[in-house]
């Protein structure tokens, strides 16, 4: 890969993770709970992931999970990182550059519950079982919902962006 097309991928991976970063802590803000978040910052996490790859992916969403949370004013707790870790890969291995509405369904979803459930397992290593079980059957029952937003608010912006990424990414 040539400099100019590494710069360019970099570029974007850098703006879609400063647009999770915002969303992360406008959510963050609204909702104060360390049990319970929404996971709306995995947004551009996906849509890096799918158009630059799971390693792209897996980069930014490490690098927005420990801004964010830094921004955020709490402390950092890597063992939540692995959610936001799990919105930056799984999609990018499901849909690499053959992007199909019901493959994304599948990869929202599977992401959601791997992210809920590696959530609960750092809940309950830093705070123990009462405080990972007090909010989990919410947290489960949001995660149909959720997806269904996430899918559609990507599958849209993916969409609509389509020209600018290809010739953004994709150019030769």
């Amino acid at each position: 890969m040539n400099n100019t097309k590494h710069i360019q991928r970099l570029t974007l991976a850098a703006s879609l993770s400063s647009i999770s970063i915002v969303i992360d802590i406008l959510f963050k803000s609204l909702v104060q709970s360390t049990s319970f978040g929404l996971p709306f910052y995995a947004i551009p996490l996906i849509l890096g992931s799918i158009i630059l790859g799971p390693g792209y992916g897996l980069f930014m969403a490490l690098v927005s999970d420990l801004v964010g949370v830094s921004f955020a004013g709490q402390g950092y707790l890597p063992l939540f990182a692995l959610s936001a870790v799990a919105w930056g890969v799984i999609p990018g291995v499901l849909i690499r550059r053959t992007f199909k509405p019901q493959v994304l369904a599948l990869a929202v979803f599977l992401a959601y519950f791997a992210a809920t459930t590696l959530n609960t397992i750092a809940i309950l290593y830093y705070f123990g079982r009462i405080e990972a079980l007090s909010m989990l059957a919410l947290r489960l029952s949001l995660i149909f919902f959720n997806s269904v937003i996430i899918f559609h608010f990507v599958k849209d912006a993916y969409v609509k962006l389509t020209p600018f990424y290809e010739k953004f990414v994709y150019q030769t």
